[in-house]
């Protein structure tokens, strides 16, 4: 239950009683409610207010819902709200003392009716639409504002920041010059755009503002962290305002969890294939690339020139495998990866650790959307808890510098994929709604290759919402914190939709339902048995 003050209806004939309904929480200890019309001037002016309790000196708690009924008032359009506290020294709402409360209350909620003759059918109490009365008691309302947030590093921004920097790449030209400026301007892209400056840069936009309106906080602007922290002390929005490090520099808003995903959904071998044929390697069993022919008038032979030839200040699949069972504990399959054993050290209590919260969260969203019983995130926070502990052991020696890195690296691949000469020939589905251009190359090489039938696009989801979740949990106060389980249900309920796409998508990925199980196998394990099992069947 959140704080409401609702009228039973939106529009009252001038005899009418009006009642309004009003639902606080238990951490509300008093409460005042407020009636205002707009006049001629369209100023407002207080008809009637109230609060609970009524004396100043009592120490008990107002109840969870009440009723309030007005005496019929004139004609005219209505504003109530909710206040929180009671004014201190005001004997009724004529004195001075409440119309100073008034003016600087937290306002918890609010609403509007409006008195006039002749109701439209529909609009008045006895015609109202029947959830309407009934929202105060039987609906969690919660800020509805829960897009996901993206990635502040994907390859629609790097293209955008190329153009901005005006970088073109003039054809035909031979060498690698043009090439490594692509390379460095992928870098420096990179660098500039995944710092992270604080807690909200993270959560899904809109979502901080939506609360502190609800808490009666206005913008903060630009203050300094520190200050913002005091200034919302007591309410959810302050862990959303933590601060995650001071210097811009230090903490990277890129995580390698988004190259492993788009690893396993072939973007680096859908490359690999593609450079070995442009360089006239036969690569083993059946070649369909075989009339693969660049032509020496366009970009894209450059680009692969060029990439073959900084193969050497790019880093191997070898290096991105055992880093990735640093931070991750993530495996790959495949000919050029090095065998187990090789590593000092692996994180294998991440993935259990990670689906464990994932799990806890969508069994957190059936508590909060059963109206029966009261939620319980206590579970959730000792999860992130734990997974936090984690992410934090791998944070050390190449963490941050191979995010960045690699992320440089497959933006590059992205881009000379996303080049129109490579759709010419690798073919696609036109009417496919690909959210970047360079998807539905990988897709056709799949087919191609006869790899697997899971499009890129979900990889994609996993790899962008996988970061977001991911950097949230690594950078969050998750062991400092005061109280735990209050941040994990601000964290569950502000990511709720990207929870729900990560475990949906994993699902489409791997057929592993998140949602039922905290299943801990290997992802590269069940991709590879998936394909086994569609060739079987093929």
């Amino acid at each position: 239950m959140s704080n409401q003050i609702r009228p039973v209806s939106r529009a009252f004939e001038p005899d009418d009683a009006v009642v309004i309904e009003i639902a606080i929480e238990s951490a509300v200890s008093a409460f005042t409610y407020a009636v205002f019309a707009t006049d001629e001037t369209d100023e407002e002016v207080l008809v009637t207010a109230g609060w609970r309790p009524k004396s100043p000196t009592s120490t008990r708690r107002p109840a969870s819902e009440h009723s309030i009924t007005l005496d019929p008032v004139p004609e005219g359009d209505y504003a109530v709200r909710l206040y929180n506290g009671r004014p201190e020294g005001a004997q009724s709402p004529d004195d001075v003392a409440f119309l100073d409360f008034v003016q600087t209350a937290q306002v918890l909620d609010e609403d509007a009716f409006s008195v006039a003759e002749n109701v439209p059918a529909g609009i008045g109490a006895e015609a109202a639409d029947a959830g309407e009365p009934l929202r105060i008691s039987l609906v969690r309302d919660g800020v509805t504002t829960t897009a996901s947030r993206p990635s502040a590093v994907t390859y629609l921004g790097f293209r955008e920041y190329l153009r901005s920097h005006g970088f073109t790449y003039d054809f035909p030209t031979f060498g690698g010059a043009q090439y490594v400026e692509l390379r460095n301007a992928a870098r420096s892209y990179v660098t500039d755009a995944s710092h992270l400056t604080a807690y909200d840069d993270l959560i899904p936009a809109g979502y901080l503002a939506a609360k502190e309106a609800e808490a009666g906080i206005a913008a903060t602007g630009g203050q300094d962290a520190r200050e913002i922290d005091e200034l919302v002390v007591g309410d959810r929005a302050v862990y959303l305002r933590k601060t995650v490090e001071r210097s811009r520099d230090r903490v990277p808003g890129v995580e390698l969890i988004w190259n492993y995903w788009l690893e396993e959904g072939m973007l680096v071998q859908t490359l690999n294939v593609i450079l070995a044929r442009f360089q006239n390697r036969r690569l083993p069993g059946r070649d369909p690339l075989v009339r693969f022919d660049v032509t020496p008038l366009l970009p894209l032979r450059n680009k692969l020139w060029g990439f073959a030839e900084d193969e050497v200040h790019r880093m191997t699949i070898r290096r991105r495998a055992l880093e990735y069972k640093y931070e991750l504990g993530f495996d790959l399959i495949g000919r050029a990866v090095p065998r187990g054993g090789v590593e000092v050290e692996r994180r294998s209590g991440f993935l259990p650790a990670f689906h464990q919260v994932l799990f806890l969260a969508h069994q957190y969203f059936k508590e909060l959307d059963d109206l029966t019983i009261q939620a319980d995130s206590f579970p959730l926070y000792r999860a992130l808890r734990d997974c936090h502990i984690v992410l934090s052991q791998g944070s050390q020696n190449q963490y941050g510098e191979m995010a960045v890195a690699a992320r440089a690296e497959f933006l590059v691949m992205q881009d000379i994929l996303a080049e129109p000469q490579m759709r010419e020939f690798l073919g696609g589905r036109p009417m496919t709604p690909y959210p970047e251009p360079w998807m539905d190359r990988v897709d056709s090489m799949k087919a191609i290759q006869g790899w697997t039938d899971t499009s890129i696009m979900h990889f994609h989801d996993l790899a962008s919402i996988g970061e977001q979740l991911v950097l949230t949990i690594r950078l969050g106060n998750w062991v400092g914190t005061s109280d735990g389980t209050g941040d994990a249900a601000t964290w569950a309920k502000a990511l709720r939709g990207s929870i729900q796409q990560y475990a949906a998508a994993y699902r489409t990925a791997t057929g592993v339902d998140l949602a039922r199980e905290a299943n801990a196998e290997m992802p590269s394990t069940l991709l590879a048995r998936k394909l086994a099992g569609n060739r079987i069947r093929a």
